[in-house]
This record gives structure tokens, C-alpha cells and sequence, in this order.
């Protein structure tokens, strides 16, 4: 942490002396930097060898993690963790990351053969993050297929839209939409779970109606659709298909409020009902209905005109999307008493500007802050008698400014936020490969360099990733530079954020109008400009894993005690020792161990430990996913030789695929999970069953964690458990205003191995004895156990009948925490003889070369090398890093010269 406060002195230093003319608020400047001392906050970028998998491979990524204000290399926090998350939300892999030698965060994702396909979401952050939310979280987009999924292209189509869904499904294939195909078998899970209830497609005609319940709908939209095509399984999740009837109209006048009798810049944003954008034309009208401007959306369904508010009048646009849909939205009311930030490039100079009524031309005691991540640029009171300040494009950081025009207390009267693009903020990448053509097999010398906007040389570390060009299209939605310097910044999702970093005057264009469209968010700006700063931080840095407990038991025999660990995994792998302080508590917080690594925690005493009694603390859970991400309207259509090449490296590193068609899957339903055996269990009222297989893919740590995943069932930090009875009695009349009142909550009972128990304590039951788990609702446990069954049971079967954790003794105790993932290197093969040159194994590869961690020395170089495999030599070289400055390395291009 002392390097990331240490950089933001050397850029306050910097701004501070090349404005020294200034008049600066020393209050404001105060605040802020206050909050920079107290809450220095970290960013993230994902970097992934490519964008499109293969189920059955191997995703290699390196997360980038910066200095929020400075961009330099953070290095405060010592694990970065890194989920996969299925197209529903849920949590299919997580693990844990450590920096190298290097200092970089570099790992793996294995993907499952049997995942379905769709769009996944990598996301990355420390625990230091949490204290400002998941929304600040990397997250990056991956696309998974299979082979058998890519021969079917299914079409969903709304007959109905209502309270439910209907709709019309058939399929076709992906050559010729208009060749019906009925599969042997289809099957529809309306809640993306496969472990749960299919209902059976009955198609006539090559279509069949489905209609999806409201009820059985999860949050993410998202729905499971499992087909058997030619004896294979097909699967993949896709949305459920929205109302291309409807969309919506935002508006945004520039500096938040039109300005009554001026001129307003007005801004606007149509999206549709997927949340994603919808190009309109339209007019506005007055009252009278006469027509006082006319619009069109240029950019994703952004736009802008002028309007002049005139008193007592009120404007309506009428807008209309390109298949015909129109609608009418009432545009924001004018003010008389707003005062609006206004800004304008020209050429190299930002004007900035006050726009406000003829009636409030006088207004006073306003002031002008400028400040880029949390960094006060400019705070100066405004000049009345000035109609406009200009500033050199050289004056600000590459970035998002946020100016804020505030009045005697403080209070925000307008905001314009306004992206500031410098050509020093970006390396210069220049490859240099060793000849200009190369053969199969062939050894690759490629020479790097990174220099300056003035040619100087620049040190820093980036990853590396060489794909076949062929197989792998490159990703023109996001890279680095929009991560950092952009959507990282902005409130809402942003589509195709990497097209606003060309260099054009029509993107400039749309990027200004996406600055008036979104929101900032990353500090609490009105907070802060009246000194209300962060104190205290939930989640302090993370440095090493923890492990804290108590000792319990006699005060004589637990006085002194002394607590061992020991780090099993197959073997005895380290041990540590402390004591317990006056209170019996004690705490190890220097482990460091790999993942699946238990630690066995003990109490001794010289004289014997009859007397102890050791508690451990439960592991604090980490979040889980919480997303809704907004996916393509189109299913992404996969590379046939990349899918081809892909599928055959499979068969040859694995053998054939198989595919299981079990005996449940032939009659209803795929079957995935084991169903309890308990009495209290119901298919109809207790479909969601987790079990040890979740347990063991999911790296869960604590039995409250797998409890978590119970749909309507919560559990604060504190470990209370409540459960929402209108999750079962959805007709339940004991609302008020939408509101569920407090009668409606409760904690369930808990049934461990069919036996009831009351207020039982979760720490005394390792989650890795755990058969099965589900909720039995009040429907199904009520009859047995009347009104103590009111808000149900959390029905608990364990593999060998209940064993505590402390089984072994009462001064013993287990733990597994998630251990970070151990470095594996990238597979290369390596062509240095003749034998191998003329092997006649076929060398498949769509990712040729992957390095986490290049070095480019202080005269600003790196080299690399790497064999190339079978195919024509024609690959795209993507870099992305940082500099030891905070310069951003940030390169696509083909290896050699087109």
C-alpha cells in the first residue's frame, strides 16, 4: 500500500507545480486527498488468451492490477481471485492467484467437458475490492461451445407476451435456417438448471409451443435448452427472447438540468428491452404540437439536439425505431434556476462554459472542480464576469474528468463529465519477428520493443498471446485501455467500449456522448466535497491467509495454551505454532499454502489437553456471483475449422467424447445430481438439490456457504439465516406496497440426517461430510413439526451419519481453505530435431504461444520464442500490460506484415 500512496504524492506533486497560479479551495483539496490517503483503490483488467473455447480446455488469463489514480503496478494485495460464472449467475470454478517472481497474476481455468454452451463471465478481484463493491469487479466475456451445439441453430420465437411467456421453438441448421430439424430429444429447464426438473418438447410440424412461467424464471433471464441431435447431447443457455415491441428513451440534458429560456444540448439514449441499444429517429413537440427540433440516434442508439425551453411549456418526443415501433416520452422539465456545466472541444482546447437562465445570470459563490480517479485538477471559484475557461489538451491525465460546479455549502449543482485522450497514455508496440515467412514447425525469434509518444524506450510487463488467425477472431469489444481508462469508470453497461479508443473525429463525437449518457461512479463525490470521507474499511488488505479461533475450557487449563497447525496435503507440508492470548483467542496470519491443503488446528497444554476445548472461527465467505450481464443479441458463430482443429486435439490428448445418455435422460430428464432419499423431500416444492459434487467443483469452504446458494434462503455476515415464505406462497396477500412485511421471514429449523435441531451451530459440521442439501418448504415439514416447520427446514444429509468437525478431539479442529492455484507454464512443443520435425503426431494448436509475464528491459525490449505448429503461419499477437510509469502497453496485429 505504501507504493500506491507513494505514487499519488509524485502526481500531486506534479499537477500541483505545473499550477501553482492557481487560487485552489484548500477544504476541497483537502477532502480529497484525504480520501486518496485513507481508500486508495485498485483496477483490473483480464487478459485472456482468446475469446472462444472448446468445452475440455484450458483457459489461460493474466489479471492486470493498477493503481486506480496513478495506473501503476499495484502490488499491495497479495491474491487475486478469478471465478468462472455460468450464463445463470451461478459459480462454476473459482481459484485463487499469487503473484510470480515477476510480480504478475497469472493462472488457468480448466473448463469441464460437459458444460453447456453460451457466454461466459470471468471475474477478477482481491479482497481489498470488496470494500467498494462487485460492481467494480474485471469481468471479461468468453464464449464456450461444443461440437454437437454447432451443428444445431435453435429458434425461439414469442407467440405471447404476458405475465408468462409463450412461445414457438424449432431448429435448423446453421448452414440453412430454412431446413427444419427435429430432434430425437428436447428438453427445456425455464431456470438454467440442469440438475433440475426438463420439461419434454412435443413438436408438430418441426415446432413445438413452450411456454416459460414467470415463476420458474430465473433473475439472469437465462434458460437451459438440452437437445439430442444424431445420439449427441446439445446443450446451451440462451435468453429468453425479449419484446422487440417495446424500448425506452432516455434523456440527458448536458450538465444535468435543461436550462429554462437557453439553448439546452440534449443528449439521449434508447435502449430496448434486452438493456441493449436501439437506433430511433424522431421530433419533439410542444403541448400545442408544434414541432420544435428533430433527432436521430448516430451511435448505438445515442443522439443529441438543441432545445430551448420556453417558460410554462412542456416537450414531447416522438421516436420511432427502425422496424416502425413508435412511442411518445416526456422530456425532463426546464429550470429557471439550473446552472449547467458546458463543455466544447476545439481543436486542442476544452472550453468550458456556464449555461444558465436569463434570470439567474447573477448568480454567485459558485465554484469549478476539475478531478480525474479522486485527483483535484482544478478548484477554482468561477468568475462572473468570464464567459468561458479554456484548457490546453495537455492540461489533464488521459481519462475521464468529472467537473463539478458546486455552490457556497457544497451542494452539487451540475456535473459534465469529459474524456481526456493523450497519446502519451499509450505504449508504442513494435514486433520485430526474425524473417518474414515461416514454415510449419518452424522455430519464431519475435523481438518486442515499447517506446514512448517521443521514442523513448519504456520498461514494463505485459502478457502475451499468439492465436491462429484462422481459428480465432480477434476481440474488438474491449482490451485494456477501454477497461482502464474507461468503462471502469462509468455507471451502467457499455457496448463495444474498445471502438471509442480510435482516433477519429466521428468517435470523438460518439464518445462525448456517451460521457453525457453514463454516470460516474467510482467515488461518492458529493460525500467527499462535504468531508464525509472513509474512516474505516471493512476489508483491510489482504497479505496472507487467516486463521483465528478460540480456546474454551477451564481458565486454569486454557491459560497459556499453546495452538499448533499443521498444513496437510497427502503429507505433513509445514507447520506453525502460537498462543492464545488473555481472552483465549489466538490467530496464525502468515499461512500461505496451494489449494486443496488442510490445516489441522490443536490446543496443548504440557500437562495435557483433556481440559481444552478449540473453536475455530468460520472461513469468511467470499461473494458470490451476483451478475446480470448483458449478452449479444446473436448466438457467436464459431470458426468451423477452429471447432474441427479443436475437437480432434481433443480426441488425441483424451480420447473419444462421450456422451451419456442415461436411462433418466431417455425418458424425462437429464440426470445429473442424486436425489435424496429423506422423506421430506418433494420434486414439486424442492427442485434445487446441492450435493457433494457442488461442494467439491465449487471450492465451497463452509456449510453456510452452501446454504447461501438455497434459492430464498439468506444469511448475513453474522451467520442468521432467514427464509421468505412468499417464495412458496407466491399468492401470499401479506404485502403492502410490493413490500413483503417482516411476518414473512424467518429462520428455518435444520434436519441433519432426518433428526430436527433448533438453533444449531453450522461450525459443528465439516461441509466436506455433506451428501446432500436442499430446503423442504412448510408444505412438506409443516404436517410433521406444526408451527416450529412455519418458515420450513434446511434438510442436511451427511455421507457417514453426523460427525463434527472436532471429531478427532475436542481440542481438534479442520479446516480447508481455498489455497492458491500452483503455477503451471504453457505447453509449447519444441521442434529442435529431426525426429520430431517429421513426427507424424499432428500438432492441432489454435493458441501457438501464451506468456503471462514478458519483461521488457530498461532499453525497452523483449524476446520471445516459440515453435509454429502445423498450419499456415499466419498469426495475431495481442499484448497488454502496463509500464513502470503507468503507460498502458496495449497491441493487436498480425506477426508478420501484412
Amino acid at each position: 500500500m505504501r507504493a500506491i500512496i507513494s505514487a499519488f504524492f509524485l502526481v500531486l506533486v506534479f499537477v500541483t507545480d505545473i499550477n501553482a497560479w492557481q487560487v485552489v479551495p484548500d477544504s476541497i483539496v483537502r477532502y480529497f486527498e484525504k480520501e486518496l490517503l485513507h481508500f486508495p483503490q485498485e483496477k483490473m483488467n483480464i487478459h485472456t488468451d482468446r475469446g472462444v473455447y472448446l468445452a475440455g480446455e484450458r483457459v489461460w488469463f493474466r489479471v492486470h492490477v493498477v493503481d486506480a489514480l496513478t495506473l501503476l503496478p499495484a502490488n499491495a494485495s497479495r491474491y487475486v481471485y478469478v471465478e468462472l460464472t455460468a450464463p445463470t449467475g451461478s459459480l462454476v470454478k473459482r481459484v485463487k492467484i499469487r503473484p510470480d517472481d515477476k510480480g504478475s497474476f497469472g493462472g488457468y481455468l480448466d473448463i469441464d467437458e460437459n458444460l453447456p454452451e453460451g457466454y461466459y463471465t470471468i471475474r477478477a478481484y482481491t479482497q481489498f475490492m470488496r470494500n467498494i463493491g462487485e460492481d467494480y469487479y474485471a469481468h471479461k466475456s468468453v464464449f464456450i461451445s461444443t461440437p454437437a451445439s454447432q451443428e444445431l441453430k435453435p429458434h425461439v420465437v414469442i407467440t405471447e407476451q404476458g405475465e408468462d411467456l409463450k412461445t414457438r421453438i424449432y431448429f435448423s441448421t446453421e448452414a440453412d435456417e430454412t431446413d427444419t430439424i427435429v430432434p430425437q430429444q428436447v428438453l427445456v429447464f425455464a431456470d438454467g438448471d440442469r440438475g433440475g426438473k426438463g420439461d419434454h418438447l412435443k413438436f408438430k410440424n418441426g415446432v413445438a409451443e413452450y411456454t416459460f412461467k414467470e415463476k420458474e424464471v430465473n433473475k439472469s433471464r437465462t434458460y437451459l435448452l438440452q437437445a439430442i441431435y444424431n445420439n449427441k447431447i446439445a446443450e446451451c443457455y440462451l435468453s429468453l427472447p425479449f419484446d422487440d415491441s417495446d424500448f425506452s428513451v432516455t434523456f440527458f440534458p448536458e450538465g444535468g438540468t435543461a436550462v429554462l429560456s437557453s439553448p439546452s444540448k440534449i443528449a439521449f439514449k434508447a435502449i430496448g428491452t434486452d438493456g441493449l441499444s436501439v437506433d430511433v429517429e424522431g421530433e419533439v413537440k410542444d403541448e400545442e404540437g408544434n414541432v420544435c427540433t428533430t433527432f436521430r440516434s448516430t451511435h448505438l442508439g445515442m443522439g443529441s439536439f438543441t432545445l430551448n425551453c420556453m417558460p410554462g411549456k412542456r416537450y414531447v418526443a416522438h421516436c420511432k425505431t427502425g422496424n416502425g415501433v413508435e412511442k411518445e416520452f416526456e422530456l425532463p422539465v426546464a429550470s429557471e434556476q439550473a446552472v449547467s456545466v458546458n463543455t466544447l472541444w476545439l481543436n486542442d482546447v476544452l472550453r468550458v462554459s456556464l449555461n444558465r437562465s436569463p434570470l439567474n445570470a447573477n448568480r454567485q459563490n459558485l465554484t469549478l472542480v476539475a478531478q480525474l480517479r479522486g485527483l483535484v485538477l482544478y478548484a477554482k471559484p468561477w468568475d462572473n464576469k468570464r464567459e468561458f475557461i479554456d484548457f490546453s489538451k495537455d492540461f489533464f491525465p488521459a481519462g475521464i474528468v468529472h467537473f463539478i460546479l458546486i455552490d457556497e455549502n457544497c451542494n452539487i449543482l451540475s456535473e459534465r463529465l469529459v474524456f481526456s485522450r493523450q497519446d502519451d497514455a499509450v505504449a508504442a508496440v513494435t514486433l520485430n519477428p526474425d524473417q518474414l515467412d515461416y514454415t510449419p514447425r518452424q522455430k519464431v525469434a519475435l523481438e518486442l520493443t515499447l517506446k514512448d509518444v517521443y521514442g523513448n524506450p519504456l520498461e514494463g510487463n505485459f502478457s502475451m498471446s499468439v492465436v491462429d488467425k484462422a481459428d480465432v477472431q480477434p476481440d474488438t469489444t474491449s482490451n485494456i485501455l477501454s477497461t482502464l481508462l474507461l468503462t471502469s469508470e462509468l455507471k451502467g453497461y457499455i457496448e463495444q467500449p474498445a471502438g471509442y479508443m480510435k482516433k477519429d473525429k466521428r468517435t470523438e463525437y460518439n464518445l462525448d456522448l456517451l460521457m453525457m449518457t453514463q454516470g460516474w461512479r467510482r467515488y461518492n463525490v458529493p460525500e467527499i466535497l462535504k468531508g464525509h470521507t472513509t474512516e474505516t474499511l471493512p476489508y483491510p488488505v489482504e497479505l496472507s491467509d487467516v486463521v483465528t479461533g478460540r480456546v474454551e475450557g477451564l481458565v486454569s487449563a486454557s491459560k497459556n495454551a499453546n495452538i499448533s497447525l499443521i498444513a496437510l496435503k497427502d503429507s505433513v507440508i509445514g507447520t506453525e505454532m502460537t498462543v492464545v492470548d488473555s481472552e483465549g483467542m489466538f490467530r496464525f496470519d502468515r499461512l500461505e499454502y496451494p489449494e486443496n491443503t488442510q490445516y489441522l488446528v490443536q490446543a496443548l497444554k504440557p500437562k495435557g489437553s483433556r481440559n481444552l476445548y478449540i473453536a475455530l472461527d468460520s472461513c469468511k465467505p467470499l461473494p458470490q456471483p451476483d451478475l446480470k450481464l448483458l449478452v449479444p443479441r446473436m448466438k457467436k458463430k464459431v470458426e468451423y475449422n477452429y471447432m474441427q482443429k479443436m475437437d480432434m486435439k481433443y480426441t488425441i490428448e483424451n480420447g473419444m467424447r462421450v456422451y451419456n445418455l442415461s436411462e433418466v435422460l431417455i425418458t424425462a430428464r437429464r440426470k445429473t445430481k442424486e436425489r435424496p432419499s429423506s422423506p421430506f423431500y418433494s420434486e414439486i416444492f424442492e427442485p434445487e438439490v446441492l450435493t457433494s459434487e457442488d461442494v467439491d467443483r465449487q471450492n465451497i469452504l463452509s456449510v453456510l456457504d452452501l446454504v447461501r446458494r438455497l434459492p430464498g434462503v439468506t444469511v448475513d455476515g453474522s451467520g442468521t439465516m432467514r427464509y421468505s415464505r412468499s417464495m412458496i406462497f407466491s399468492n401470499n396477500t401479506n404485502k403492502e406496497g410490493g413490500e413483503e412485511k417482516s411476518g414473512n421471514w424467518g429462520s428455518p429449523m435444520v434436519l441433519l440426517d432426518n433428526v430436527p435441531y433448533e438453533n444449531f451451530d453450522f461450525d459443528r459440521l465439516n461441509v466436506n461430510d455433506i451428501e446432500n442439501l436442499f430446503f423442504a418448504s412448510p408444505l412438506t415439514v409443516g404436517a410433521i413439526y406444526g408451527p416450529r416447520a412455519w418458515y420450513g427446514a434446511i434438510v442436511i444429509t451427511t455421507k457417514e451419519g453426523f460427525v463434527q468437525k472436532n471429531t478427532l478431539n475436542k481440542n481438534m479442529s479442520i479446516v480447508t481453505p481455498l489455497g492458491y492455484q500452483q503455477e503451471v507454464e504453457f505447453y509449447s512443443p519444441v521442434y529442435d530435431t529431426k525426429e520430431k520435425l517429421e513426427s507424424r503426431s499432428r500438432d492441432l494448436r489454435s493458441t501457438i504461444y501464451w506468456n503471462p509475464s514478458v519483461v521488457a528491459d530498461a532499453e525497452g525490449r523483449a524476446h520471445v520464442e516459440f515453435y509454429a505448429a502445423d498450419s499456415p503461419v499466419d498469426y495475431r499477437v495481442v499484448v497488454e500490460g502496463v509500464c513502470q510509469n503507468g503507460v498502458i502497453i496495449s497491441s493487436s496485429s498480425s506477426m508478420v506484415p501484412e
